[in-house]
């Protein structure tokens, strides 16, 4: 492969398994990933005759674990526990691979020669986009159902990605203009107070914190009636970890306010924000006066700007380098064993 395995590439294993890759983090012989679709003679989405069930309907850790729990069930050579991360999760080794699906080359494909009513609106949409950012089509990806050829021009959406965190910049700063035209509308004040109470429910906010749920406005929208997405994704200059570079352990839950200080790193999965004036509310942990925090709950990403007042639930790690010596501590937003939260609180 001519770039690294990035955020939302899928891959099809031996057993007609589809996984999507997750994050920048991988081993040297298998690729982080997690269970989206399985063959299912019951599913939804089809391709070449098989069906597929959708194992996955939102990246949150609850569906992360119930997708975990039917590999662990069905085919547990793809739950390893990683020495790097410290806790059990997916890793499909390199050798059950039969396919590497890359987001950017099929985006050209539907672009060059769209199939039906859903690609013609993917490549309209993109179109769109990079005449009103100035983004090259090429700096497009598509994902999900689109990426893997399964998708139903009836109820599927549209996923796109934007390679590079200027690019996604100048994407972000055309989408009111965007939602200007005639075929491309926001989320209604209606659907946005409805996703919020989900969230609530799946992540276990606290009720009171319910209208602080920061929505991402310019990632979510509609072009002609068909739900579309826009995540960021970086480019290979852009990605800063080596698997085993660093290590990582839980210290404990910890729940704070703080100051966003810097948020450079949010657009991006997992989100990276740097935080202070921290004011500690849970845990028994000292968090250092500037403390990195990491979601890789994906609603939290592009939300929160420096010089936000928030208050975050979530996992404290402390971080060491190949020694064993703890070189920086962080809170992690969206961990299998403390899915966690971050909440804009009203400016005083």
């Amino acid at each position: 492969m001519s770039r690294h395995p990035k955020d939302k590439d899928f891959v099809e294993t031996t057993e007609g398994l589809l996984f999507t890759v997750v994050g920048y983090l991988h081993p040297p012989d298998a690729y982080t990933a997690y269970l989206k679709y399985r063959p299912d003679a019951e599913g939804k989405w089809e391709r070449q005759g098989i069906h597929y069930r959708r194992m996955m309907q939102v990246y949150s850790a609850a569906e992360v674990q119930s997708s975990i729990n039917w590999l662990q069930e069905n085919h547990p050579e793809y739950v390893s526990l990683d020495r790097v991360r410290g806790f059990e999760l997916t890793l499909v080794p390199w050798k059950n691979i039969i396919a590497y699906y890359l987001p950017e080359v099929r985006l050209v494909e539907i672009i060059g020669d769209p199939q039906d009513p859903l690609e013609s609106k993917t490549s309209a949409l993109v179109s769109l986009l990079s005449e009103a950012s100035g983004v090259p089509t090429n700096r497009f990806g598509i994902t999900g159902s689109l990426l893997l050829g399964l998708h139903n021009p009836m109820f599927s959406d549209i996923d796109l990605l934007v390679y590079g965190r200027e690019n996604a910049e100048q994407v972000r700063d055309s989408m009111d203009q965007m939602f200007g035209e005639n075929k491309v509308k926001p989320y209604s004040p209606d659907e946005i107070r409805g996703w919020q109470y989900r969230q609530v429910q799946t992540l276990g906010i606290p009720d009171e914190f319910e209208e602080q749920i920061a929505w991402s406005y310019w990632q979510r929208g509609r072009f002609n009636q068909t739900a579309f997405s826009i995540n960021p994704v970086c480019t290979d200059a852009e990605i800063m970890v080596e698997y085993g570079q660093e290590t990582y352990s839980s210290v404990g839950p910890v729940e704070f306010t703080a100051t966003i200080m810097e948020d450079q790193g949010s657009l991006f999965i997992p989100a990276r924000y740097l935080v202070g004036d921290i004011t500690m509310e849970l845990g028994d942990i000292e968090l250092p006066a500037l403390t990195d925090v990491l979601s890789f709950e994906g609603i939290f990403s592009a939300v929160f700007n420096k010089g936000d007042q928030v208050r975050i639930r979530g996992t404290a790690e402390a971080v060491r380098d190949k020694e064993g010596n703890i070189i920086r501590n962080q809170v992690v937003v969206g961990s299998l064993s403390t899915q966690g939260w971050i909440i804009r609180l009203p400016s005083s």
